[in-house]
């Protein structure tokens, strides 16, 4: 299958529509997730992570290697990846994490989450690059026509912040 690139910008997005965004995406068959914990050192990100590991738990997909939006080298954009189940208890669990919306970045106290990412049985579908404001969706072009007519904004390439 033939994959088209939709590119969303946070500021399309109020919190609710992302949510409503991930829902769709678990329609088309997403069917797991993974989501970065960072912390202002060691301690704090354990802190804030606990939580939503607690809650993800029973979920789990152990570490498989899946792309990634971002690494330390080009390399590294396909890496060993924590997963977890994507259903409505992990979303909750998600929306917990990231109370701003799915495509939020908010890097307020001493940890938080970012970058989240869904996958399609292996496959990136929709990954958030947070602290760069934009996300990339991966769709067939009949799956781009239905995302227009569900009311989601999205653009042809990166849009420009500024």
């Amino acid at each position: 299958m033939s994959l088209v690139k939709r590119y969303l910008a946070p500021v399309d997005f109020s919190a609710e529509e992302s949510w409503r965004l991930v829902e769709w995406c678990c329609d088309i068959g997403a069917d797991e997730f993974t989501v970065d914990c960072v912390g202002r050192d060691a301690r704090a990100e354990a802190i804030v992570r606990r939580p939503f590991e607690k809650t993800v738990l029973p979920f789990s997909r152990g570490d498989e290697t899946r792309e990634r939006m971002s690494g330390t080298t080009a390399d590294d954009l396909t890496r060993r990846t924590q997963l977890w189940e994507l259903n409505r208890v992990t979303v909750g669990a998600l929306q917990k994490a990231l109370p701003g919306g799915l495509l939020s970045y908010d890097p307020e106290g001493r940890g938080w989450f970012e970058d989240p990412i869904l996958y399609r049985e292996g496959n990136l579908l929709l990954g958030v690059l947070s602290h760069e404001a934009f996300a990339v969706l991966r769709l067939s072009a009949l799956e781009s026509v239905r995302l227009s007519a569900a009311g989601f904004p999205s653009h042809d390439s990166l849009p420009r912040m500024g």
